[in-house]
């Protein structure tokens, strides 16, 4: 299946006669990288539901028995995600609905990840499922810290209802050629029994928290990414995209509408939309490798990878410079 990826990688480089979405055509960083460049591969995905075999008793949970798998089913959905997430060969994942760290763990030691990812970071999130954001990296963590206690409102409304993350907003600072990617992995409101005002809150707060790194550093490298649960276009995905100069720049919207989807939604044009994807700072758009940009969709995976979740992955590569 990397044979197979990296066709689609190389054919997504040439592929420029298909039509884009509103992104734009894929262009970034063509050919060979650039001297002293480090290849950073970036990915997202929402595993779903990836809890383990035991009762570990975490305080505020809703019925972990019920769901809690038996052994042989715990142990089949780890050794199959680390399967998929082998396909993206990604140096960075950020990845939504992991029980706990415990979980992320075993995951992360699973051989058939192909790599290791010895830099980890999880901490107990809001949902009461207990579905937690996770980070594994082969990149060393610099520093890291959960806002799942911020509380905010809308920022174009300062008055009104305070919120708390759904699930979490981890933020993590990465070291890569001597420089620092700031990480921020999120998973907002469901649309279920939704709450369209908090989603917006959420997405405006994680601006909000990029924007304080782009103060301290214009030229920070920012990646925000994670499930978004809204469509591009949307209110919160419009707070989080923001405005020149300090536009950010989606990954999935660079590929063809055909292809920039994750999930299959009866609420979206066409029954797809594109829940997860990658948001980048303009510095780290500047770094974006062309045609790098890959959906992995279940026609490209076996039943069992297929039917693993019901978000597909989302991968990019960015070539970072060391510092001049």
């Amino acid at each position: 299946m990397r044979f197979a990826l990296s066709s689609l990688l190389f054919g997504a480089a040439l592929g420029c006669a298909e039509d884009a979405t509103s992104e734009g055509p894929d262009s970034g960083v063509g050919g060979r990288p650039p001297a002293e460049a480090q290849e950073v591969r970036i990915a997202t995905f929402n595993a779903r539901n990836l809890f383990n075999d035991r009762i570990d008793g975490e305080p505020g949970i809703l019925d972990e028995a019920g769901s809690t798998p038996s052994t042989a089913v715990y142990q089949a959905k780890l050794r199959n995600t680390a399967t998929l997430l082998a396909q993206l060969e990604a140096h960075v994942i950020v990845l939504q609905e992991i029980e706990n760290r415990a979980v992320l763990d075993e995951l992360a030691a699973r051989s058939e990840l192909g790599r290791e990812y010895p830099h980890r970071y999880l901490v107990a999130g809001n949902d009461p499922r207990g579905i937690d954001v996770g980070l594994m990296s082969t990149l060393p963590i610099i520093s890291q810290v959960s806002h799942r206690a911020d509380l905010f409102p809308r920022t174009d409304l300062p008055d009104g209802p305070k919120y708390r993350y759904a699930r979490d907003c981890i933020e993590v600072q990465l070291e890569v050629a001597g420089r620092s990617l700031h990480v921020l992995g999120v998973h907002f409101k469901a649309k279920s029994n939704d709450d369209p005002d908090k989603r917006l809150a959420e997405a405006q707060h994680t601006r909000l928290l990029a924007d304080a790194t782009l103060a301290r550093d214009p030229e920070a490298l920012v990646v925000v990414l994670g499930d978004f649960n809204d469509f591009p276009g949307s209110p919160p995905m419009n707070a989080l995209d923001g405005a020149a100069p300090l536009l950010f720049t989606s990954a999935g919207r660079r590929l063809p509408n055909a292809r920039a989807w994750t999930v299959e939604s009866s609420s979206a044009p066409g029954g797809r939309a594109l829940h997860d994807d990658l948001l980048t700072s303009p510095s780290l758009t500047g770094a974006y490798v062309n045609g790098s940009v890959h959906i992995l969709h279940d026609a490209e995976l076996s039943r069992e990878l297929a039917d693993l979740s019901d978000h597909a992955p989302v991968v990019a590569s960015y070539y970072i410079e060391p510092p001049r």
